[in-house]
């Protein structure tokens, strides 16, 4: 599973941001980093990047929309929620998330932050796949509403399907932030509360004070920070993606090249290897016709030998010139009724043959100067004009030039 920069935008523009490398799980693989976005750019390479922006600056909200809507929600939704928003549309971008119980989970959050977000991301050199609110990481859990307290916000998670709340706690103000809950959510009776070690020290007195309030209240010490437990739930969560529409994150090459890098690689050197299979048969190839045609022109005679183009299409250019309908004129028949008259000299070989006017010339080499004369009076047996015209020894083997000629059918 790919690794992923999960990566917290800082919330002030002098603040650090915060990230953390996890796996494809979410368990970190290193301790939580702060510093400025350049730095994390770093640990972004090769690695899906997830950005959580602060929970308070999205809306989330919930919307009926007509049935198979499809497509359209992106156009509808804008319209359908008009009289909830206090500003104008045109300056909110909306963000479409899963649809139940017949109500479909809307991000909205102020175009101007989103491409201000996005352009910080790009200067420091991070293409987030993921931008969405720190309150969709939230874990649900059946019965108890889950909350997470930070510093002077309170997020609560209650049920599978509601959106999280994201509320205002600054000091003394947590019981006051749970009434507002009740009054949206329902009454919080069963809470889960989350914080760190240092935001506990801070309130768990105005946190105990308030436990009357609850059916029952449990309090979990996040000794990392929230970081490390919202990155957690990123493999099993639904968040919607702000990258949606016309800020939809667009195919990165190098991240692409990274992740598929060592495929891209072996493919690469299977295709050289193929290429070199084929051009190494090509040579091959090139290399047998040329040593044939040499054979065949030592074979043939030199008339063939000169001019340009294959020495087999010339030579296959003169039997087809040499055919005649007579049986025995031609080179075609002359070269049937000599393959007939060598089986008469077992052991004998033609050393060359040449075609000319209606004449075949023939070097035979045979072993001793009788094979020759009965390869001769075979011939003429056979009805044509054959004459022993030279012949002599040539070291153990004996070397006779016969002339053929067409005889009268």
């Amino acid at each position: 599973m790919a690794e992923w920069l999960i990566l917290r935008m800082p919330r002030a523009a002098a603040a650090a941001a915060d990230w953390l490398v996890a796996d494809g799980a979410g368990r970190p693989l290193a301790a939580v980093q702060s510093g400025s976005l350049e730095s994390a750019a770093a640990a972004a390479r090769g690695r899906q990047v997830a950005v959580l922006v602060d929970a308070a600056e999205i809306l989330c909200l919930e919307v009926e929309l007509p049935a198979r809507t499809g497509a359209r929600a992106a156009q509808l939704v804008p319209f359908a929620l008009e009289e909830q928003l206090a500003g104008d549309v045109e300056t909110q971008h909306f963000a479409i998330g899963t649809a139940a119980g017949g109500k479909t989970a809307v991000a909205v959050v102020a175009r101007a932050l989103l491409e201000g977000w996005l352009a910080q991301l790009a200067a420091a050199g991070i293409r987030p796949d993921l931008l969405c609110s720190e309150a969709a990481l939230m874990p649900r859990m059946p019965g108890h509403m889950v909350g997470l307290l930070e510093g002077e916000t309170l997020l609560l998670a209650a049920g599978e399907e509601s959106a999280p709340l994201v509320l205002s706690a600054p000091e003394g103000g947590f019981a006051a932030a749970i009434a507002i809950a009740g009054g949206e959510a329902g009454p919080v009776s069963d809470l889960l509360l989350h914080a760190s070690a240092a935001d506990w020290q801070r309130r768990s007195a105005e946190v105990e004070a308030a436990r009357v309030l609850f059916a029952s209240l449990k309090v979990q010490l996040l000794g990392s920070g929230s970081l490390p437990w919202l990155a957690a739930q990123l493999p099993g969560a639904a968040p919607i993606n702000l990258l949606q529409g016309s800020y939809a994150p667009r195919g990165s090459l190098g991240a692409g090249w990274q992740r598929w890098r060592t495929a891209a690689i072996l493919a690469g050197a299977l295709l050289l290897l193929h290429m070199g299979s084929q051009l190494y048969l090509l040579w091959h190839q090139a290399r047998v016709e040329r040593e044939l045609d040499g054979a065949i022109a030592a074979l043939v005679g030199p008339q063939y030998s000169g001019g340009g183009g294959s020495v087999r299409a010339r030579v296959e250019s003169g039997l087809r010139e040499s055919q005649t309908p007579g049986g025995r004129s031609g080179l075609l028949p002359a070269l049937q009724v000599l393959a007939q008259a060598m089986n008469a000299a077992p052991g004998a070989r033609v050393q060359s043959l040449s075609f000319r006017d209606g004449a075949v010339q023939l070097r035979v080499r045979a072993s001793d100067a009788q094979s020759i004369d009965r390869i001769n009076q075979t011939l003429r047996a056979s009805g044509w004009q054959a004459e022993l015209i030279s012949g002599g020894a040539a070291g153990d083997a004996f070397e006779g030039n016969i002339q053929l000629r067409g005889g009268t059918s």
